[in-house]
């Protein structure tokens, strides 16, 4: 068989950094990888060829989306389509945000793969998501998520941690009330929607003592403008934060993936020296980075779930 047409597994294997192991996960995380047997292989050179085409011709274009606030109506109206779906279905599955699985291409591994399933990035990154939430969360009581969206990462917890009380921290109104709708319709007391934005933190608004903190793909939003998120969480002292986000700091600009993926990000305005910034209050004894790591995990255009896991000091 060609190596290129060999089938693999997705394992515990082909995250990076999370150092995880299949004898020591949950029975729980390995029902999922066995219900969800995600199989994959690498492209032929003129798949990769053409893939790496795609992403030169986007760079190159004038036909491009900035992050930014300006952007809060169209975040508002696509998480208002998921609530109206939501409203109609009442599945969860509703919740899943329209912009996952638009191309049949994607990384892992650092490297891109092909898979026939509709919605191997989506169950990629789930799974990756559990096995962080498992490594950190477990036994949290309270849990924030800033940018939550939908909620539909921030659910995933209560399948790890049954008992923390989960808090969706959202800038839209329609993912509040989203989020509000999902916790009255199943019955989970413990699950709030809360308005939040992030460009503009609501000082008043103060984490519960001895809370966890995560993101997932919503500082990227932020570009550079993290100054005032970073001072509100120094401000309330959660007791860890996880961002897991595009980050290019932990990025090689040797490598011609990893590379395009830094000039994707920089064409978006994608997140921009968050680590950088975070290793400078490090050295003023303000905060503690704990880890800093690539899992290898992203899109056809960009490698999207960098890892940084730091606490502000109590002092």
């Amino acid at each position: 068989m060609n190596s290129h047409n060999k089938l693999h597994t997705v394992s515990t294997d082909d995250f990076y950094g999370l150092n995880a192991s299949i004898d020591t996960v949950s029975g729980f995380i390995k029902e999922k990888m066995k219900s969800r047997k995600l199989v994959y292989r690498y492209p032929e050179k003129t798949e990769r060829d053409k893939s790496i085409l795609k992403i030169c011709q986007y760079l190159l274009s004038e036909n491009f989306v900035v992050s930014g606030e300006h952007r809060k109506g169209q975040w508002e109206d696509g998480w208002e389509e998921n609530l109206q779906e939501y409203i109609e279905t009442k599945s969860l599955k509703s919740l899943i945000p329209k912009y996952y699985n638009k191309e049949n291409i994607t990384r892992l591994r650092g490297n891109f793969v092909i898979s026939d399933s509709d919605d191997f990035e989506l169950e990629v990154v789930s799974l990756m998501l559990y096995l962080i939430h498992e490594k950190y969360f477990a036994y949290a009581d309270n849990i924030y998520e800033f940018g939550a969206g939908t909620g539909h990462n921030l659910l995933k917890l209560r399948d790890i941690n049954k008992s923390a009380n989960l808090y969706s921290m959202e800038w839209t109104q329609s993912g509040v009330n989203l989020i509000n709708r999902v916790s009255k319709h199943t019955n989970d007391d413990n699950l709030y929607g809360v308005l939040f934005d992030n460009f503009n933190p609501d000082w008043s608004v103060k984490l519960k003592h001895d809370s966890s903190v995560y993101t997932v793909h919503a500082l990227e939003q932020l570009g550079e403008k993290t100054d005032e998120i970073i001072n509100y969480w120094i401000e309330n002292k959660p007791k860890i934060i996880v961002n897991i986000e595009p980050m290019s700091d932990t990025l090689d600009q040797d490598d011609l993936l990893q590379y395009l993926s830094i000039k994707y990000a920089e064409k978006r305005g994608y997140l921009k020296n968050y680590i950088a910034k975070l290793r400078s209050l490090e050295k003023e004894g303000i905060v503690t980075i704990h880890d800093v790591y690539r899992t290898g995990v992203g899109s056809l255009f960009i490698e999207s779930c960098s890892v940084v896991i730091w606490s502000p000091n109590s002092n």
